[in-house]
C-alpha cells in the first residue's frame, strides 16, 4: 500500500528537478546556448556549483540568495521556477491519470518557459513554440486521451486540427489588429506558442485561450498604467496570459467551458 501523501510527494520531488533544468532552459536558449554543456556553473564567475549548492528550491534559502563562490546575488526566480513546477506536477499527476498527467507536465513544463523568457526577453523561443507543435503531435498519438479519441489517428488529427485553428486564429486576430493600429498587433512567437497549444489541447481550447488571455492582459495592462501613470502603447508580452490561460484550461477550463455552454443548451 502507497500513502496518500507519497502520491504527492513523489509528482512533488520530480517538479522540482525538472523546475532546475527549466532554469536553465530560460537562462539560456535566448542566449542561443546549449542546455547541456557547459554543466551548472556561476554567471558571474564561471565556477562550477557543486551539486550540494544546486539543490532544487533548498539551496536558494540556505545560501541566502548568494552565490557560495563569489557571493554575486541570485535571482529569486530560480526558486520560484522550481517551485511553481513542483506544486504544478504534484496537481497534475493527482488530478488526471497517469499518462495524461505526464503529457500535461510536459506542455506546462513549455508554458513555464515561455512565460518567463517572454517577460525577459520578448520573445518566445521556437525550442518551445515549434518543438511544442511537435511533441503535441506526438503525445496526442501516444495519448489519445488527450482529445478523447480511442485511436492514435483521432488524436493525431484532433491534434492536427488544434494546431491549424491555434496558429491561423491568431495570426487571423494578429492581422486584424495590425490594420485597425497600424502596427504589429502581436508577434509570431504568439501565433506559433498558441498553435502548439491547440496541438496538445485540440481546437475546443482555442476559443478559451485567446479569450481568457485577452481578459487578464486587459486588465493587469490597465492595472500597470494606473499604478506606473504610463501613457497608452506600454509593450507587454502577451505569452504569460496565453501560457495562464492553457494553464487554466489544463487545470479544469474545459470543464468550466462545458458547464457555461450546459446553461445555453439545458431545458
Amino acid at each position: 500500500m502507497i500513502p496518500d501523501w507519497f502520491h504527492w510527494l513523489a509528482p512533488f520531488l520530480v517538479g522540482a528537478c525538472v523546475g532546475s533544468f527549466l532554469n536553465v532552459c530560460i537562462y539560456r536558449w535566448p542566449l542561443g546556448r546549449s542546455v547541456i554543456r557547459p554543466g551548472s556553473h556561476c554567471h558571474a564567475c564561471g565556477a562550477p556549483i557543486p551539486w550540494q549548492h544546486n539543490i532544487p528550491i533548498l539551496s536558494w534559502f540556505l545560501l541566502r540568495g548568494r552565490a557560495a563562490c563569489c557571493g554575486v546575488r541570485i535571482d529569486a526566480r530560480y526558486p520560484l521556477v522550481e517551485a511553481l513546477t513542483a506544486i504544478l506536477f504534484a496537481i497534475l499527476w493527482n488530478l488526471w491519470p497517469p499518462a495524461l498527467a505526464t503529457a500535461y507536465a510536459i506542455g506546462t513544463a513549455g508554458l513555464l518557459i515561455a512565460t518567463f523568457v517572454d517577460l525577459d526577453h520578448y520573445i518566445i523561443p521556437d525550442e518551445v513554440s515549434l518543438g511544442g507543435i511537435l511533441a503535441g503531435l506526438l503525445l496526442s498519438t501516444l495519448v489519445p486521451a488527450l482529445h478523447d479519441a480511442d485511436s492514435w489517428w483521432g488524436g493525431l488529427k484532433e491534434s492536427l486540427f488544434g494546431a491549424a485553428i491555434g496558429g491561423g486564429g491568431l495570426w487571423a486576430i494578429a492581422f486584424l489588429g495590425s490594420i485597425i493600429f497600424r502596427k504589429e498587433a502581436m508577434g509570431m512567437g504568439d501565433i506559433k506558442i498558441l498553435a502548439a497549444m491547440g496541438a496538445f489541447l485540440g481546437w475546443s481550447a482555442v476559443p478559451f485561450i485567446i479569450g481568457v488571455a485577452s481578459m487578464l492582459g486587459a486588465v493587469i495592462g490597465g492595472l500597470l498604467l494606473l499604478r506606473k501613470n504610463k501613457l497608452w502603447g506600454v509593450r507587454l508580452p502577451f505569452g504569460p496570459f496565453l501560457a495562464g490561460a492553457a494553464l487554466l484550461w489544463i487545470l479544469g477550463g474545459h470543464r468550466w467551458m462545458a458547464d457555461y455552454l450546459a446553461l445555453f443548451t439545458s431545458g
